[in-house]
């Protein structure tokens, strides 16, 4: 987003002088930036932050709205409905100031949330070479929020830009989302928004606010009240010793980012040596933005030269000269930045990396290639001591926030609610399958989050779909009990309410990986909900679905929804069905299918009481499927 001056436009003309009472800055809200995909057919709030008394207009195709900041300083204009299309130009504007965004879409926005299989990036999913390479849809965007987390509910996001589906910008996207993204638009030829707000590890409770949890807010102040006063001590320390601010950055003034300038008289900052954290460099406890910057010569100018950095924990901005050359919100993959032609001059070169970090370590954390600057004959090293200074800080909240409740919805969700959607698809679970207690609860928490969520958005039947848990682990000989059995069936229990859906993903897991690298089929069979739910083609979404059961004899007859073109056994005989009498003992049992029925026996079990199917961590026998090919999900039946 740029910042321009009114005296480069009309607009001084247009508005009227104000008179400012406080000192609230201009702002808009971070997600009205340039390449944003607005949600179509909708009234769309923009809103922002002005001085209070302040007169603010929203322009945009032709539409003017001219709004007052309230006693706070905030302002809110509602643009009329659009239909899909652009793109647009938004100007904001003030007697004084311009804030414009440009490429602006009308499309469908969609929320992608959950932990790390839904931020699991395209780079690190499989095929990612020819994903990466292949991408070329300018109306395709993403928007990954960054990893925060707050005591209270926020108003404004910690960062983020939006991005078009191009090589240089797809490798960090989510892979479920892009795949997702990428059969919607070739089934609506509309532009697509994924508003990524995900974190890896995260449990359910730290992505509900206390309403959706059923507890008050006194009650939360408690849990969470030995923490805070943790946190508040190394508040004061970094307030004291470093006159650091938890509200804003004062490296970034009205978005342009002033310490990364050549110029900047770094000589009072503190020293740190690179690669090493944060931490072990003397600023123990601290999250959020620090500051780095170190400065080399070149006798000339080369050819192809590509600046690397290793790993940085978590994400990254980074400027050579006060031009932006790279920014990733990866912790995985080491920085590798391609050095454009102008940015390098003889002489001395500056090295700005504005490094944000939200739990445990942070900085320039090193890797396995040296940092450095490189090129096809010669290289700068880089290691060694840099500058440092603490931008805008959150504390370490001694335990993992995103498995704290309510830390994530206050500084990911909550912030993002005016923004009107499509609906969501959600990918998560595992963290909460550690035992049987925690797997039964989900089911509760689960639907109780979609329902609130709904709520908070206004939008009471917004598509939700969500992926059922991938196989993992060994497979085992003997049917047995499973946490992540019992976490998919309460997942399933969520396909009560209207416009849920589940996309089955037994037949893609990985045995020695939580993080199975096909992505794509995953995001595919979400999109098939998506397509069923939301945009109303008539297609088959699911894989068959248990409905019901009767008993005969020693034979359990099971029923099923989303059967088809018919139910079939993929390679070979049906498998991956158990059977169990009053007793409680399973054993794996015969099961033949009969048109659209499954009868399901065994010798030893002549008075059947439960059936299961799939019921494990890794149920890799498994494989009834419909004639579409999607796999059956995973039930038990008369328990």
């Amino acid at each position: 987003m740029r910042i321009l001056f009114l005296c480069l436009i009309l607009l001084p003309c247009l508005i009227a002088g104000n008179s400012y009472t406080s000192t609230q800055p201009f702002t808009v809200h971070k997600l009205f930036r340039t390449g944003a995909v607005l949600q179509r057919d909708a009234p769309v709030p923009v809103w922002g932050t002005a001085p209070a008394g302040t007169t603010v207009k929203v322009f945009l195709n032709q539409e003017e709205h001219s709004v007052q900041t309230d006693d706070n300083g905030k302002w809110l204009a509602t643009l009329a409905p659009h239909d899909a299309g652009g793109p647009y130009r938004l100007i904001i504007a003030t007697s004084s100031d311009t804030i414009a965004a440009e490429d602006i879409m009308f499309g469908d926005v969609w929320i992608a949330s959950g932990q790390s299989n839904m931020e699991w990036s395209v780079a690190n999913s499989a095929d990612a070479e020819f994903e990466i390479a292949s991408a070329n849809d300018p109306f395709l965007r993403h928007y990954k929020v960054p990893r925060s987390w707050s005591f209270s509910p926020l108003d404004t996001l910690a960062g983020g830009e939006w991005h078009s589906a191009l090589p240089e910008h797809v490798g960090a996207f989510t892979a479920v989302g892009y795949s997702f993204a990428r059969e919607l638009r070739a089934a609506t030829d509309i532009p697509i928004g994924i508003l990524n707000t995900s974190w890896g590890g995260s449990r359910i409770e730290a992505w509900m606010d206390p309403p959706a949890l059923d507890i008050s807010e006194s009650q939360i102040a408690q849990i969470l009240g030995a923490q805070k006063a943790y946190t508040d001590s190394l508040v004061n320390a970094l307030v004291r010793e470093h006159g650091a601010s938890a509200d804003m950055d004062p490296g970034f003034k009205a978005d342009e980012p002033i310490w990364a300038t050549s110029d900047l008289d770094d000589s009072k900052w503190m020293d740190i040596p690179v690669p090493g954290s944060w931490e072990a460099g003397g600023l123990k406890g601290l999250n959020g933005t620090v500051w780095y910057r170190t400065s080399f010569n070149l006798d000339s100018v080369p050819a192809d030269a590509v600046l690397r950095l290793g790993n940085i924990d978590d994400q990254d901005m980074t400027w050579i000269n006060g031009q932006l050359v790279g920014e990733s919100n990866e912790i995985q993959i080491e920085r590798t930045y391609p050095i454009r032609e102008g940015i390098l001059i003889p002489g001395v070169n500056q090295i700005t990396v504005r490094v944000r970090d939200v739990w445990g370590n942070g900085g320039l954390v090193g890797g396995d290639s040296k940092i450095a600057l490189q090129w096809p004959d010669g290289m700068v090293d880089l290691e060694g001591t840099w500058k440092i200074r603490v931008g805008q800080f959150q504390v370490d909240p001694g335990d993992p926030p995103n498995q704290q409740p309510t830390l994530l919805y206050n500084a990911m969700i909550h912030p993002i609610l005016n923004f009107p959607i499509t609906g969501y698809i959600w990918y998560q679970g595992e963290s909460n399958a550690n035992n049987p207690e925690t797997a039964i609860a989900y089911a509760t928490q689960f639907q109780s989050m979609i329902t609130r969520w709904r709520d908070l958005w206004d939008h009471e039947d917004a598509p939700f779909l969500f992926v059922s848990l991938a196989s993992f682990r060994p497979p085992q000989e003997q049917p047995y009990e499973s946490n992540w059995a019992l976490l998919r069936e309460s997942q399933a229990a969520a396909l009560s309410l209207p416009n849920v859906g589940q996309a089955i993903t037994l037949d893609i897991g990985e045995a020695d990986d939580i993080h199975p690298r096909n992505k794509q089929d995953v995001g595919k069979r979400l999109a098939l909900w998506a397509r069923s739910l939301a945009y109303g083609d008539e297609l088959i979404p699911s894989g068959p679905i248990y409905r019901d059961h009767f008993i005969e004899g020693g034979t359990v007859y099971l029923q099923f929804d989303y059967v088809g073109s018919g139910l079939i056994a993929r390679d070979g005989p049906l498998e991956g069905f158990a059977i169990a009498g009053p007793e409680g003992e399973y054993v794996w049992a015969e099961a033949q299918i009969q048109g659209d029925t499954i009868a399901v026996f065994h010798s030893d079990v002549p008075n059947p009481v439960v059936v299961r199917y799939a019921w494990a961590d890794n149920p890799s026998t498994a494989n009834l499927i419909n004639a579409e090919g999607l796999p059956a999900a995973p039930f038990q039946a008369g328990k």
